[in-house]
């Protein structure tokens, strides 16, 4: 059973890896189609903003950061 902090952690890096892997579209030019509908790379880059977010406030929770 994981404790919740370590829970915060685990959910902190996940957050984190998926927010770095949009970003990493924007840079590199990578498109992202679903269902026929190309996903915009603003749209991407606004999930990196909300995703940095919320990894750093379950950072804040897990203790690491003060």
């Amino acid at each position: 059973m994981l404790s919740s902090k370590m829970f915060y952690k685990v959910t902190a890096v996940a957050f984190a890896v998926v927010g770095l892997v949009h970003l990493l579209r924007v840079v590199m030019g990578w498109s992202f189609i679903i269902a026929g509908w190309d996903f915009p790379a603003w749209l991407s880059l606004f999930a990196a903003v909300v995703l940095a977010y919320l990894s750093f406030n379950a950072l804040k929770l897990s203790g690491l950061l003060k």
